[in-house]
């Protein structure tokens, strides 16, 4: 059973009863086992379970779901991630929002992917809202050296896991800005996902604005930064913001199911193809220029395809076996994780 910090309750509570005043920010102390727990009407609330590795994993906090995602969005490059302080992240600033919002500063690492280039991460909690629990992964490089620094130019900057890869079966699925292909994990900016057969987690999730989708691209299920991304001039900070989002099925049915997907699939057509607007823009410095997110009409609208196709039965223990090696890379290319406590 994990152990569960309740966090955001005194906006939430504020909210059922109709305060007059908003729940000043204020500062929380780091969790028993990194564990989060966002208050919410489905799934109990959600868990999102943060570690020095950045978000470990995440789920319903009832445990009720099958699976739980696993390692979601990510920052890579060179056999390494994004780093939160220490190896537990208990050395990050957190806070409490007003309006229940998490927002977790870990501290800067030094020397991230290359020497000289110094990486801080920074994770928001969202609170619930009708389109699901969202998460916010902005990470900051700057390079702190007088001269230029490349990053991995034959294993570039990119996100990982954009979907809920313990969850294949012939129920699964899939829609990306690039429409269907690959089993809907093509996406070059944005993609959702969900079982409509089992209780499972639906997700949608964005690192890039799709006015700039031609610029980015996938590669063995990676999803790479822009060029500019991993060329960081002297002094120079880059931004790489990503968007995690949980959809919880109301009922463990085919009914359940298929809304939280069409759920989440709308919430990735609509707020996060939006771009940094509303709250996605919560708590980032004013003027901020993120890779990947500034509109930009050098793209071709890319046109929304239905897919929704399920993997053939023929294919499904393959699929599996993917998504289990896809889980296998971390742990080859770097000390990799726990199992799910």
């Amino acid at each position: 059973m994990k152990t569960t910090f309740v966090a955001g309750s005194a906006a939430f509570l504020a909210a059922l009863t109709l305060a007059a005043s908003a729940t000043p920010a204020s500062a929380l102390a780091w969790p028993a086992g990194g564990n989060f727990s966002i208050p919410g009407t489905t799934g109990g609330g959600a868990t999102w379970q943060v570690d020095g590795d950045g978000i470990a994993h995440s789920g319903d906090t009832d445990e009720v779901l099958t699976h739980w995602l696993y390692y979601p969005l990510e920052n890579y490059a060179q056999g390494e991630y994004i780093l939160c302080g220490g190896s537990d992240g208990s050395d990050a600033t957190l806070t409490e929002e007003v309006g229940g919002d998490i927002t977790i500063d870990c501290a800067a690492m030094p020397n991230t992917f290359e020497s000289g280039l110094t990486g801080t991460l920074h994770l928001r909690l969202y609170a619930e809202e009708s389109t699901g629990y969202l998460a916010r992964v902005w990470v900051e490089l700057e390079n702190t050296t007088g001269s230029a620094i490349t990053v991995g130019s034959d294993d570039p900057l990119a996100v990982y896991y954009y979907y809920n890869y313990d969850a294949w079966n012939n129920g699964d699925p899939w829609q990306t800005n690039a429409g269907g292909g690959d089993s809907g994990l093509d996406g070059a900016v944005w993609g959702a996902g969900g079982d409509v057969n089992n209780n499972e987690i639906a997700t949608s999730a964005a690192w890039g604005d799709p006015s700039q989708s031609c610029r980015f691209k996938t590669v063995s299920y990676g999803m790479y930064f822009p060029t500019e991304a991993n060329v960081i001039a002297a002094g120079e900070t880059v931004n790489l913001i990503s968007f995690m989002n949980m959809v919880f099925p109301a009922t463990n049915d085919s009914a359940g199911t298929t809304a939280a997907f069409e759920t989440a699939l709308d919430h990735a057509k609509t707020e996060l193809a939006a771009g940094l607007k509303g709250r996605l823009n919560d708590g980032l410095p004013a003027g901020i220029k993120a890779v990947g997110w500034e509109k930009d009409s050098a793209c071709a609208a890319e046109k929304l395809a239905t897919t929704g196709n399920s993997l053939p039965s023929s294919a499904a223990l393959t699929a599996g076996a993917i998504g289990l090696g896809i889980a296998a890379i971390g742990v080859t290319i770097r000390r990799r994780r726990r199992t799910q406590s």
